[in-house]
């Protein structure tokens, strides 16, 4: 399952005036809320549930979204205690058998990636999950859900770079790596639109580096597991009426 969706061979990178919207999302705040509320056996599903209604809402009500990227598992959470990985591993495995079945999934014919290159460690039972996920949207047509786990981004820079010099090995008369070209070699070739990171923290902390270049950027204090459909209308609503330039 090392990189699940890494696929080198070319892409199409579409004209950022004309493709639809890529949102990305950090969930943030989900222990600290369980802490909050005195919730010892936290068991995320309440995490779960405001993935799942946040996703079906921008699908069915924002048309010009066409990808979605959420970071559910970075590469420094894989270093957390083995207690912590256990709740990651079960909610990730239960989101995923969620997202099968979702009636959003189906009616919007998402397809759904798994990004990301490190899965060593990842029980088997979620990677047979995230492979009957992939495997049952793979020919879906619609919109793009890209689920990053096991995900950092100087690392997905850095796969990104060595595959980009065997591509070059293989084609000595290509004097100089365009930035398309090195763009293809990405696990997620599509620059971002907008970022949300919800829980109070004003980082990246690594996420999707080299695609936030021109990215609209919201950082809310409200805990993942408080995060409302409200708040996400108006993060999306000051979106659409910010001046994007992109340097012109």
């Amino acid at each position: 399952m090392n990189n699940v969706s890494y696929d080198p061979q070319p892409k199409i990178m579409s004209d950022p005036e004309t493709r639809g919207i890529h949102i990305g999302i950090i969930p943030d705040g989900s222990r600290r809320w369980a802490k909050k509320n005195n919730i010892k056996d936290y068991n995320g599903d309440q995490s779960r549930q405001v993935v799942g209604k946040t996703l079906e809402h921008i699908f069915n009500n924002y048309l010009e979204v066409d990808e979605i990227s959420i970071w559910a598992l970075s590469v420094d959470n894989l270093k957390r205690s083995d207690t912590d990985k256990i709740l990651v591993y079960d909610l990730l495995e239960k989101g995923m058998r969620d997202l099968i079945v979702h009636p959003v999934v189906q009616d919007k014919g998402v397809k759904v990636n798994l990004i990301g290159s490190n899965w060593g460690d990842i029980p088997q039972q979620v990677k047979e999950v995230a492979k009957e996920l992939e495997e049952k949207t793979k020919d879906n047509k619609g919109r793009v859900l890209n689920l990053c786990i096991g995900y950092g981004g100087r690392q997905e820079i850095l796969n990104a770079v060595m595959s980009s010099i065997k591509w070059l090995r293989k084609n000595p008369r290509v004097a100089k790596l365009h930035e398309n070209a090195f763009e293809r070699h990405l696990m997620i070739p599509r620059p971002l639109d907008v970022l949300i990171r919800t829980g109070g923290e004003k980082r990246l902390s690594g996420f999707m580096l080299y695609q936030i270049e021109y990215a609209e950027i919201f950082f809310i204090d409200t805990l993942w597991p408080e995060f409302s459909l409200g708040e996400l209308d108006s993060i999306l609503k000051e979106f659409n009426a910010r001046d994007r330039r992109f340097g012109k």
